[in-house]
């Protein structure tokens, strides 16, 4: 048995399917079928249940899928140590980032840091918020960019931006007699009471701009009048410029067209808040390479 054998029981573990880890990973399904059953001979025991959906874990096999991932970790984590004492100036960082921080967040730090690090390979991962927690556990990604709340243990974080949800309504809808100002507050404010029924564009259920706008209707007691649901925040703001539906969007990521429209906060008993964390995994070896990013990070929190 070897790291690489190993490699290929996790991902028919992560594929729940010999035929689909063996596309994934580019050998033929007999070898890889050939790789299972040595291992499971050499451990004395099955790994994986036969069914006509693909492959469960045996009790054994979680046992082993454990102890593999450990390896695995170990590996990367020798490699980040190796290439340090072979070269402290370079290595290399892999970044996670959801897709909205391309336009967002990346230029904030990315061409400062290549200017002050011209030997650092950077590698980008760009996932939701949800898999970038798990590439950070299992160390596919060095330093993540997501939004919370955090949804997997052992990731520490700092809050690297801070936003806030507002609300987009349709030009044409009655939202005028909804505004109100809070005293010391030059901020216009929205009554929620306005979205009870007004056709809304949100985000799609698992992201996490749509679970902090769900937590904002159960707080205020509505139930939304969903017209579209999308994948994309930038669909979001589209659709919010040709008045298609009232939205809820990230104050600091609208579109230049969007912000000459009016928007308007919520009362902060409501207010959804939608700041960007700088997450790396806990107890985990941070590369010096990792280690100079996140300390640009932290000297640029709160500056955009």
């Amino acid at each position: 048995m070897n790291l690489r054998d190993m490699y290929y029981i996790s991902v028919i573990d992560e594929e729940k399917s010999i035929s689909k880890a063996a596309a994934r990973l580019f050998v033929s399904q007999p070898s890889l079928s050939q790789c299972l059953q040595k291992i499971e001979k050499q451990i004395g025991s099955a790994v994986f249940i036969r069914t006509s959906n693909g492959v469960v874990l045996t009790n054994e096999g979680r046992v082993f899928i454990d102890f593999i991932h450990k390896c695995l970790e170990e590996k990367k984590e020798f490699e980040k140590k190796l290439k340090d004492l072979q070269s402290q100036d370079g290595g290399e960082v892999r970044i996670g980032f959801t897709g909205t921080q391309a336009a967002y967040v990346l230029p904030y730090f990315l061409p400062q840091f290549k200017k002050e690090n011209p030997n650092i390979s950077i590698i980008l991962v760009e996932q939701s918020s949800d898999v970038i927690e798990k590439k950070l556990i299992t160390g596919e990604v060095d330093v993540g960019i997501i939004h919370p709340p955090i949804g997997v243990e052992g990731l520490l974080s700092f809050e690297l931006s801070h936003d806030e949800l507002v609300v987009i309504p349709r030009r044409n809808s009655q939202y005028q007699k909804y505004i109100y100002y809070q005293d010391g507050d030059d901020k216009p404010y929205i009554h929620l009471a306005f979205l009870k029924n007004e056709p809304i564009a949100l985000s799609s259920v698992g992201q996490r701009s749509r679970a902090i706008c769900d937590q904002v209707f159960l707080q205020a007691g509505i139930t939304p009048q969903i017209r579209q649901i999308s994948h994309s925040l930038l669909a979001l703001d589209a659709m919010a410029q040709v008045d298609y539906a009232t939205v809820i969007l990230p104050q600091k990521q609208l579109s230049s067209q969007l912000l000459r429209k009016p928007y308007f906060y919520m009362n902060a008993k409501y207010a959804g808040e939608y700041p960007f964390l700088v997450a790396v995994r806990q107890n985990a070896y941070l590369s010096f390479a990792a280690k100079k990013l996140v300390k640009l990070l932290r000297s640029l929190c709160g500056s955009f």
